[in-house]
């Protein structure tokens, strides 16, 4: 076996099995969105839960609570929908003395320059709103750094509000975001999914790591039968 085959083979040993493995874990992700979504979609079906009677929740249950907005605004920084960027906006929320939660407004696009935040209004009175609890996990590689606006946060977290806002302290907030359902009256664009790749493009992700592989065992075969020259 000449030196030229002996590259290939080596080659193919080890960026067969990885691309074969790479196809398999896409068709696991996939399998693991469809599943998510189905969970999603039984959820939907379920009647809204009164926070006022629960602390917690699962992932994208249906809620409801009855009470005020509040003047406290936290803009989750680096949002973008449909090609433009702008900000997730979470808005205090109590439902009683002392206790309450972020609710999620939506998308809003941001101004010309960084950090220039269009005008948001703090609806007056009490109302019923209804949504869907929804868990944020922190991201270790996203840090938080101060902004010219200290209601500019890089990722949103429960556990660093009272750094923005140290009058909520003695609140009793709720570890979740309270995600403001798409019709609501005081929701701005929707941007939150359950899932963020469908399990469509995961199997085509699939398909083209199988294509590799299939091709590179292929060409493998092709250089090995080829006589030398």
């Amino acid at each position: 076996m000449n030196s030229y085959k002996t590259k290939i083979l080596i080659f193919a040993i080890i960026f067969a099995p990885i691309t074969f493995f790479l196809g398999l874990w896409q068709i696991d992700r996939a399998a693991e969105k469809d599943n998510i979504i189905e969970k999603f979609n039984e959820l939907q079906n379920n009647p809204h839960k009164s926070v006022n009677n629960e602390e917690s929740f699962v992932n994208w249950e249906p809620i409801s609570s009855y009470g005020s907005f509040t003047d406290y605004i936290l803009l989750e920084d680096n949002a973008l929908l449909d090609g433009v960027a702008g900000y997730k906006v979470y808005q205090y929320f109590r439902f009683e003395e002392n206790s309450g939660f972020f609710v999620n407004r939506g998308f809003i696009a941001r101004g010309r320059v960084k950090n220039e935040v269009p005008e948001i209004s703090t609806p007056s009175g009490q109302y019923l709103i209804k949504g869907s609890a929804m868990y944020k996990n922190s991201n270790a590689f996203v840090k938080n750094i101060e902004e010219s606006d200290k209601r500019i946060v890089q990722e949103f977290n429960i556990g660093l509000i009272s750094n923005v806002y140290p009058e909520l302290k003695t609140d009793n907030v709720r570890p979740y975001i309270f995600n403001l359902d798409k019709n609501d009256q005081f929701k701005f664009k929707e941007i939150e999914k359950p899932i963020n790749m469908t399990s469509d493009k995961h199997i085509g992700y699939a398909i083209q790591w199988f294509g590799l592989c299939s091709a590179l065992i292929i060409l493998t075969i092709i250089a090995f039968i080829r006589k030398d020259e």
